[in-house]
């Protein structure tokens, strides 16, 4: 299947992943060198046009560029993540969250599992993701990485980035990816296990973090490759081609970035 009329609704060039900002992944950001540092060098994976391997990379990259990786920081929903070794690697004081195995079973998740040979630097704990613990913060960073859309629907999503914020310092960084719903700008799909962002979910997001007094800055190119154009009829993040069908509508991956208030 080839994706038509959408793109034509791009109002700005195109992202680069050297300077990651929210946007949504392209084909052209995987031939860039910081791409290659992170997927090949750094996470150890083989190189393919892989849309759950530029957002382990999106995470990594953005949290590196913007000076946080020796920093304290906080993972929601991290699952079996391979970037978490990464950040300790680099430097990072990290705690690390996700339900309970029974919870996370009961979900398809993968439970919370790591071999980190009793890393000082690191600590586990469960965590609800619409009920985030008051006594998580004083974080540098945090980030999760294709969690927000399967805790309960649209709305929880966007509440736990905005609740989320209270877990950093001034001037903090946060950064998610999530699933980008670029079928239409009007209907979408949102269920309690999974639901399908669209441009006006993000924006609308994004005029109410500002009011908050954070900063967050957006890009909804969506690539002009004709590997930007090709959408795969069955859903895996590990197909080559960056856009799939999923409930009826088309998807890709987009990484959010938002820089807590210093005030």
């Amino acid at each position: 299947m080839i994706l038509r009329n959408f793109l034509n609704k791009k109002k700005s060039e195109q992202p680069t992943f050297k300077t990651p900002l929210t946007q949504i992944v392209t084909t052209n950001q995987f031939c860039e060198p910081d791409f290659k540092k992170w997927a090949c060098q750094e996470l150890g994976w083989q190189f393919g046009f892989n849309r759950k391997l530029w957002e382990y990379s999106f995470i990594l990259n953005a949290i590196d560029f913007f000076g946080k990786s020796s920093g304290r920081g906080l993972g929601f929903g991290v699952g079996r993540e391979p970037i978490v070794p990464v950040l300790l690697r680099n430097g990072a004081k990290l705690v690390v969250t996700d339900l309970e195995d029974e919870q996370a079973q009961i979900k398809g998740w993968d439970s919370m599992s790591f071999n980190l040979n009793d890393n000082p630097n690191i600590e586990f704990s469960f965590v609800d993701m619409n009920s985030i613990p008051p006594d998580l913060n004083n974080f540098d960073f945090l980030w999760s990485c294709g969690s927000l859309e399967h805790i309960g629907g649209l709305e929880h999503g966007l509440e736990f980035i905005k609740k989320s914020m209270n877990c950093l310092n001034p001037g903090g960084l946060a950064v998610h990816t999530t699933e980008f719903n670029v079928h239409n700008g009007y209907s979408t799909y949102s269920t309690p296990g999974l639901s399908l962002y669209r441009q006006k979910d993000i924006e609308k997001l994004a005029y109410e973090l500002r009011a908050l007094g954070h900063n967050i800055d957006c890009n909804f190119n969506l690539g002009n490759h004709e590997l930007d154009k090709v959408v795969s009829d069955e859903f895996s993040p590990w197909e080559i081609s960056l856009k799939v069908k999923l409930e009826g509508y088309i998807v890709t991956s987009i990484g959010i970035i938002v820089h807590k208030s210093i005030n």
